[in-house]
C-alpha cells in the first residue's frame, strides 16, 4: 500500500499508469459489452510476456467498475498467477476470440472468491479504495449527507 501512489482526487487510471510505471510495462484498462455471465467473470487480467490487461464490464456503472479494475490489480500487485487450465483457455477464447492461447502467460478472472488469491485481491481492492476515498473525503470536505448516500450505494 505504501508504494502506490493514491492521488487525490482519486482516479483509477492515474494509478493504472503509476503501477505500470513502477512494473516498467504497459497497463491497459479495457471496458468490454458481456463480459459478466455465469461462465464468464466480470473482470480479468491478462498478462502476456510484454503487458498486462484488465478487463471490466462495460455496461456497470463507475463504482463498481472501479472496484473490479481494483480487484485486478491486486491480483497483479500481489504477484498472482493463473494456471492457465482448460477452463482458462475456454474463457480465454470468448474473451479474447483473436488472441493466441501461447501469448497469455497468466489469465486472472473474477468470477467468485472461493480461493486465497480470490479473497486477497479483494480485500487489497478494499484497501485501495478506502485509502482513496478517506484521502477525498478530507480534502474535498463532501457534506455529510451526500457522504452517507455515496456509502450507502457503493459497492465498494
Amino acid at each position: 500500500m505504501r508504494s502506490l501512489d493514491i492521488q487525490v482526487p482519486f482516479d483509477v487510471e492515474s494509478l493504472c499508469r503509476s503501477i505500470a510505471e513502477q512494473r516498467g510495462r504497459p497497463l491497459y484498462l479495457h471496458s468490454m459489452p458481456g463480459v459478466c455471465g455465469t461462465d464468464i467473470p466480470c473482470g480479468a487480467w491478462l498478462a502476456t510476456a510484454t503487458a498486462d490487461h484488465v478487463f471490466h464490464e462495460e455496461s456497470t456503472s463507475p463504482l463498481p467498475q472501479t472496484h473490479i479494475i481494483l480487484h485486478e490489480l491486486g491480483h497483479m500487485l500481489l504477484g498472482h498467477r493463473s494456471a492457465l487450465g482448460a477452463s482458462d483457455a475456454g474463457i480465454g477464447a470468448a474473451l479474447f476470440p483473436n488472441l493466441s492461447p501461447d501469448m497469455v502467460t497468466s489469465l486472472m478472472k473474477r468470477a467468485s472468491y472461493n480461493t486465497e488469491d480470490e479473497r486477497s485481491a479483494e480485500y487489497l481492492a478494499g484497501l485501495i479504495a478506502s485509502r482513496a476515498d478517506l484521502e477525498t473525503r478530507r480534502i474535498s470536505g463532501r457534506e455529510p449527507v451526500l457522504q452517507r448516500l455515496d456509502d450507502a450505494l457503493s459497492d465498494t
